[in-house]
């Protein structure tokens, strides 16, 4: 007696519906981590990959720099670990000679790229363990790499002329960089619901929103009034390039990479001054009502910097006031959430000072001067959000 039957009417269904065009068969839903082991597991690909990946384009581009050099290969250690801690906007020490004020171009690179993969991760529901396995794993990385190239510059610093950095600014300020990659990796809905979650208003995360874009706005126009500025000063330009007469095809790209990394330094630097505030060097500054001048290094960025300062300077200022207006415009504002955009910008200033400028040997601090951008921050977003508040509630009254 065989033992074959035919398959049941309803299994031949489900079957012929599997296979029916234009019927889409449902993907079954990944398993969410549960456990704090299997949440570690899961993110480690979006979190630690990045910064191992960036690690390894650093031994590469280092070991590639000293075979075309044809520098000793035992410059290799102390290279990875200088060029690490440098392109994250740590602190050096080279010859003596301490070095701050590092390129931030770099460093906004590496934000960016942490925020994409954060976002990447917290797309689909995400849940306050999960952010915590994010952040322990993105802090536990950026320390450890940073803890790996301090000891490399350490090591290196007993032969070569590398010094090694206050180590609390080589372990802090890349992981400063690798949280604000972070902070931006976090979509605003969920920083929402964390603001519920502990009881915070939800108007602290519309104010830091707010002032976010704000002070991108002010930098983009910054950027470009400095663009404009450093074209119209092109002649200067080609006298600092003139200080170089052997630099050769290598060390020119070497030039033009590092003046291209230092650009976002120069846009802060200019949003300071158009605010009102002053760039400082030496024992000298720039603002829009003064100018003390002093000599200058060859470096092709500083041609913008202007010997004098003209009656008509201080009519700039409608550049950042044009960006405030439209800012106003596009939102309402209360009393409270005022004054919450304005502290939160000026202390959003701060950090950007800090980053783009430092201290540069001899020279001092080269920069936005940090009190005065903050100062002038708050006082341009306080005015313009108050005003705002007023003129609504009078209309209302």
């Amino acid at each position: 007696m065989s033992t074959n039957h035919a398959p049941r009417a309803s299994t031949r269904r489900r079957q012929v519906k599997a296979l029916m065009p234009g019927v889409k068969r449902e993907k079954p839903q990944p398993k969410q981590p549960e456990t704090w082991g299997e949440r570690l597991r899961h993110y480690a690909p979006s979190v630690v990959g990045p910064l191992a990946v960036l690690a390894l384009t650093v031994v590469v581009v280092c070991l590639a720099v000293i075979l075309i050099a044809g520098l000793r290969v035992s410059y290799l250690p102390g290279s990875i670990g200088q060029a690490w801690l440098s392109v994250n906007a740590a602190p050096m020490r080279i010859s003596g000679v301490a070095l701050s004020n590092a390129p931030t171009l770099p460093a906004i690179g590496i934000a960016a790229l942490i925020a994409s993969r954060v976002r990447s991760a917290t797309k689909e529901r995400v849940s306050v363990l999960d952010l915590a396995a994010i952040l322990t794993l993105l802090v536990g990385s950026s320390i450890t790499l940073s803890a790996i190239a301090l000891f490399m510059v350490t090591d290196a610093s007993y032969v070569y002329a590398f010094e090694a950095p206050n180590p609390a600014a080589a372990l802090f300020a890349p992981l400063g960089v690798h949280l604000i990659g972070f902070i931006f990796g976090v979509s605003p809905v969920v920083w929402r619901a964390l603001a519920r979650r502990v009881n915070l208003p939800e108007l602290i995360v519309d104010a830091a929103l707010a002032a976010t874009r704000l002070l991108r706005n002010l930098f983009l126009v910054s950027l470009g009034v400095y663009l404009v500025m450093l074209a119209v000063q092109h002649a200067r330009v080609g006298e600092a390039l003139a200080a170089y007469p052997h630099l050769g095809w290598v060390g020119g790209l070497a030039l033009a990479l590092l003046s291209l990394a230092y650009v976002p330094n120069a846009a802060v630097a200019t949003m300071s001054v158009l605010l009102g505030g002053s760039f400082d060097y030496a024992d000298a500054s720039v603002s829009l009502f003064s100018t003390t001048s002093a000599a200058l290094p060859p470096f092709p960025l500083f041609a913008s910097v202007p010997a004098t300062v003209g009656t008509w300077a201080p009519a700039l200022m409608l550049i950042p006031a044009a960006v405030l207006v439209r800012f106003v415009l596009t939102r309402s504002f209360s009393l409270i959430d005022a004054i919450a955009t304005a502290t939160i910008a000026t202390t959003l200033s701060l950090l950007m000072v800090f980053y783009t400028g430092g201290a540069v040997g001899a020279y001092g601090w080269v920069g936005a001067n940090p009190w005065t951008c903050a100062l002038a921050v708050f006082i341009w977003t306080a005015v313009a959000g108050l005003a705002t508040w007023a003129i609504a509630r009078f209309r209302r009254d």
